[in-house]
This record gives C-alpha cells, sequence and structure tokens, in this order.
C-alpha cells in the first residue's frame, strides 16, 4: 500500500488492506485457483501467512477484487491468528467506516483497488 492512497477509502478498508501482503499461486494447494496460472499474483493474510491453510485471495482483475472485497476484512475478523488488539481497532473503524464513505469523493474506492491490483501485477512478488 501507499501511504498516497489513504485518502481514496475509508480508514477501515485502509487498515484492513495493511493486514495483507503479496503472494503468489504456487504449485502446491491450487485446488479450485486452477483458473490462474501458478505464480499469478495475490494477497495473503500476513497473520496466517506461512502456516497451514493460510487465506490468500486471487481476483482475476481490479473490479472483481473491489466487488468481492468483503471477504478480505471477514477473513481478519476470523483468523485465528490475527492479533486481538487489530481485531479490536478494526471493528473501531468498521463502525465509522459508512460515514466516512459517504464523504470519499465517487469513484475513489475503485481507484484504491486499481492502485492495489497495479502494484500486484507490476512487480514480482
Amino acid at each position: 500500500l501507499s501511504e498516497s492512497d489513504r485518502t481514496l477509502v475509508s480508514e477501515f478498508t485502509f487498515y484492513t488492506m495493511q493486514q495483507m501482503e503479496p503472494c503468489i499461486l504456487e504449485n502446491s494447494g491450487n485446488g479450485a485457483r486452477s483458473m490462474f496460472a501458478f505464480g499469478f499474483p495475490g494477497l495473503a493474510c500476513k497473520h496466517c501467512a506461512g502456516k497451514p491453510n493460510a487465506r490468500k485471495f486471487f481476483y482475476r482483475t481490479p473490479d472483481i477484487l473491489s466487488g468481492n472485497y468483503a471477504h478480505i476484512p471477514n477473513h481478519v475478523m476470523s483468523c485465528k491468528h490475527t492479533p486481538f488488539e487489530i481485531k479490536q481497532t478494526l471493528a473501531g473503524k468498521k463502525r465509522v467506516h459508512q460515514e466516512q464513505k459517504q464523504r470519499l469523493q465517487r469513484g475513489s474506492q475503485r481507484i484504491f483497488f486499481n492502485n492495489v491490483w497495479d502494484r500486484l501485477h507490476k512487480r514480482k512478488v
């Protein structure tokens, strides 16, 4: 994430995305993700990354990432490896999420997720 992206989304969304780290689709555990080539970039929960059954998120387009974003905070809040303090902070930010979202410029969240997508897909993870 870039600090310059902070103003494009609510504190809840930005903080949620700070709980992610870049990853790539590996040969093992491909399962339902067989539509993606090995090495495809994605996002991983940094709290359970490297542990068995770590949660990773792979999206074909930035629009799909934006449209399915709710899976990410849902995971962070339910992940047994996420520290309690982070869950508390996230819950607090969620309480003002809708109010903050209403004050954002129309289309800013789309720009944010396009930026995230571009950074993931233009770098080697």
